[in-house]
């Protein structure tokens, strides 16, 4: 799987949070930490399994933990039209 983001979002970080805007829907949705940290990350280009090791790199946890999460982040942006599959 790889996720690339929409278009017509706009990104703001504020404090180690990433704030992403809608601009159809005027929508916020905020991510901490590394889920932040993933959307920098989700370019169309990454796959899950790049995207999680680059993530248990940098903060020092499991990858297979880690790939679990960024699948379950993924579809939620997915569901949510900020992200899509890039086939």
């Amino acid at each position: 799987m790889r996720l690339e983001h929409q278009e017509r979002i706009l990104k703001q970080e504020a404090a180690g949070t990433v704030v992403l805007l809608t601009l159809d829907g005027g929508q916020y949705y905020a991510l901490e930490g590394t889920g932040g940290r993933a959307w920098e990350l989700c370019n169309g280009h990454r796959t899950v399994s790049e995207i999680a090791a680059i993530l248990a790199g940098e903060y020092d946890a499991p990858q297979g933990n880690i790939a679990s999460d960024l699948i379950a982040l993924f579809t939620d942006l997915a569901h949510e039209n900020l992200a899509r599959e890039n086939v």
